[in-house]
């Protein structure tokens, strides 16, 4: 019976060792290693993004126009006083580089873009054509054109730059120039468009904002012919607040 005691108790000390093994640790002890124990997963940590971009100013404060008298009358007539306006009567686009013609704060003139150097703007819209209408080689309007946003993006570079095509001229004033009709209107404004892409500018199509059904200004538009009444320079304005988006 010695051997089958022997074995018995074998059994039973074997049987608690087992027990033993898988009781959880007491309070304070290490936890026993595992092979299959998973290691902590850190949490993941997401890129941040780039910040949308604030809204233009809605009183356009933090932009500045440049051209001739059709963006003057802008001015006059659209109420912007916190805007800065460049601008000259029979203002072309060459002269806007070379020609000391925009009031300066100090009382002095200077070029177009010798003023824009005293502040830093975030858009800058441009006009320019209606006076180069009669000039021969539309080539040459282009070349000063892309010239010309080239040294402003030098000066602003933060700017969003708007190029606007040239609004037509009415029909009585079209078929009695030579030289202000919208045959010459539409040349030009194929030169505007090709200076605004090879300048990467943004190309605004003013030229279709009004027109009579057959490419001219309407004749409620304007007293001249070439430039506009009150509620058509609003109605500019409007357009202009539609296609600032940054």
């Amino acid at each position: 019976m010695r051997p089958v005691l022997l074995t018995f108790c074998l059994i039973l000390c074997l049987t608690l060792w087992g027990c033993r093994a898988q009781t959880p640790p007491e309070p304070g002890e290490d936890p026993p290693d595992t092979a299959d124990a998973a290691a902590p997963v850190e949490p993941a940590v997401m890129p941040e993004g780039p910040a949308a971009p604030e809204p233009f100013a809605a009183d356009f404060s933090d932009a500045a126009f440049l051209g001739d008298s059709r963006t003057e009358g802008l001015q006059i007539h659209s109420g912007l006083s916190e805007a800065d306006f460049f601008t000259g009567v029979g203002l072309m686009v060459n002269e806007a580089l070379t020609e000391a013609k925009i009031p300066l704060p100090d009382g002095s003139r200077g070029t177009a873009v010798e003023a824009l150097a005293g502040k830093t703007y975030r858009r800058i819209y441009l006009m320019f054509g209606v006076n180069e209408l009669g000039w021969d080689a539309d080539s040459v309007f282009k070349d000063d054109y892309v010239a010309l946003l080239q040294v402003i993006r030098e000066a602003q570079p933060e700017a969003v730059l708007y190029v606007q095509t040239i609004f037509p001229v009415t029909k009585e004033k079209s078929d009695g120039d030579k030289t202000y009709n919208n045959d010459n209107v539409r040349r030009f404004n194929d030169r505007i468009r090709e200076a605004a892409e090879e300048a990467d500018a943004v190309l605004v199509e003013t030229a279709g904002l009004f027109d009579d059904g057959a490419g001219n200004l309407p004749a409620e538009a304007s007293t001249d012919g070439i430039h506009l009444t009150h509620d058509y320079y609003l109605q500019w304005l409007d357009y202009l607040r539609e296609v600032s988006v940054p």
